[in-house]
């Protein structure tokens, strides 16, 4: 997985791009509640038992 820097089309904010083997995975931007992902190609969320909490994205190719 390798992360990109970009800017959103619609509002000119800064943005992270997902992808995955040369193919674009998702967009990760600030939400007015906090991160949004937005993709085609989720695939699922697991809930880390972790301190601090956290969670992993998984995408389908």
């Amino acid at each position: 997985m390798e992360l990109r820097l970009g800017t959103h089309d619609e509002t000119g904010k800064p943005m992270v791009e997902a992808w995955l083997d040369g193919k674009f995975m998702a967009s990760i931007y600030v939400h007015e509640d906090g991160v949004r992902i937005v993709s085609e190609h989720l695939d699922g969320v697991e809930h880390g038992a972790t301190f601090p909490p956290s969670v992993v994205i998984r995408f389908s190719k």
